[in-house]
């Protein structure tokens, strides 16, 4: 690690709300990583209070890097909602009716979500660098593309692998609405009557739609998320609706050659709703979601980590949550890498394999 005394944690990722429940928990500055935990509720148990407890994992992502930067002897502050410019290789902060130089000499300048993409972003880190400090946070890369929730970055690196993990895939590009009938025609008999479109860039279950072509009255919906495609990232890809018999969510890093997956998690949709009768499918408000966890001595274990792995060669994220599922008839499916997923953990064992990814994702964004 470079001979760095002190870091800035950017915290403007944060609704105002959540950032108020961060400093009312300030106390976990000083706490070590099991204590922490103790402040997130365990998946799949119903032991949430809200006196005690935080759900969001931004928090305790947060709270688990301080402890990792006290560890290697770093002083963290909190920056929330900060006017910042940059003037030739200088930092400067507004603060009321003043303007603030900042000394940014030995500096680490570090967010963990999915901030840092604005361009302003790539010359600090510049100018960092020129002064023995650094820019940090997970996934470097995402601050070229359209931010950590950016599927089709996967997925492009993932192309030459399509039929390995990918399956069929349809992308359209400037179709305009009177092409649509004949366009979906085209889907239909090449994708098959149930289909799913996504606009690949937004979160995961905002902005996806399952169609079953066979009912009628299907070309409003359809048409609006087409016609999504032609604002700025926001890529649509359709593809056909598998039945799914297991999904994976795998948390792993990969340092050069040494690629771990320390915790996987399986998911179980409820199956109480008619998911082609709606416009947009959201998690956990359409859907109802179980997650179970995966023991590390496992066979489910060992086959989820051999794929994660085998992607990873093709995939340039150094860690992340990585997510794709077994179907029915037997193949592969990539969904998506995370950068910053919610951690889930399990009590016991998980909470540890939990620790140790964090851990190992701090040392790979500082370098140690």
């Amino acid at each position: 690690m470079k001979n760095i005394k002190e870091a800035i944690i950017s915290l403007d990722i944060m609704p105002r709300e959540t950032y108020d429940k961060f400093s009312k928990f300030s106390k976990l500055q000083n706490a070590s990583p099991d204590e922490i935990w103790k402040h997130y509720p365990s998946t799949g148990l119903n032991n949430y209070d809200s006196n005690t407890m935080v759900l969001e994992a931004s928090i305790i992502e947060t709270y688990l890097l301080v402890n990792y930067l006290k560890d290697n002897n770093i002083k963290a502050r909190f920056w929330y909602n900060n006017p910042l410019f940059i003037h030739n290789d200088d930092l400067y902060r507004i603060r009321g009716n003043e303007i603030i130089k900042e000394s940014i000499e030995n500096l680490y300048f570090v967010s963990m979500r999915e901030a840092l993409s604005h361009p302003f972003f790539r010359i600090l880190k510049i100018i960092l660098q020129k002064r023995g400090g650094d820019l940090v946070k997970p996934n470097i890369q995402t601050m070229e593309n359209a931010g950590c929730m950016n599927k089709f970055y996967a997925k492009r690196e993932l192309y030459n692998k399509r039929e390995k993990y990918l399956g069929d895939v349809i992308i359209p590009f400037n179709i305009t609405q009177r092409d649509h009938e004949v366009f979906m025609k085209y889907v239909k008999e090449n994708l098959g009557d149930k289909i799913v479109l996504k606009k690949d860039c937004v979160q995961e279950g905002k902005g996806v739609i399952f169609k079953d072509l066979t009912r009628e009255n299907q070309m409003q919906s359809i048409s609006k998320i087409l016609n999504s495609h032609k604002t700025k990232d926001r890529e649509v890809l359709i593809s056909s609706a598998y039945e799914i018999e297991r999904e994976y969510r795998c948390y792993f890093t990969q340092h050069g050659d040494k690629k771990t997956v320390y915790s996987i998690k399986q998911r179980v949709n409820s199956e109480d709703i008619d998911v082609y009768d709606k416009d947009d499918i959201t998690i956990y408000k359409n859907i109802a979601v179980k997650w179970h966890e995966v023991k590390t001595d496992s066979d489910i274990f060992k086959f989820g980590s051999e794929i994660t792995k085998d992607m990873l060669e093709y995939l340039s994220f150094d860690t992340g949550c990585l997510e794709f599922a077994k179907t029915k008839d037997g193949k592969i499916i990539f969904f998506e890498v995370n950068q910053m997923a919610g951690p889930l953990p399990f009590a016991g064992e998980d909470t540890k394999n939990m620790t140790r990814y964090y851990y190992s994702m701090f040392d790979n964004m500082f370098k140690k």
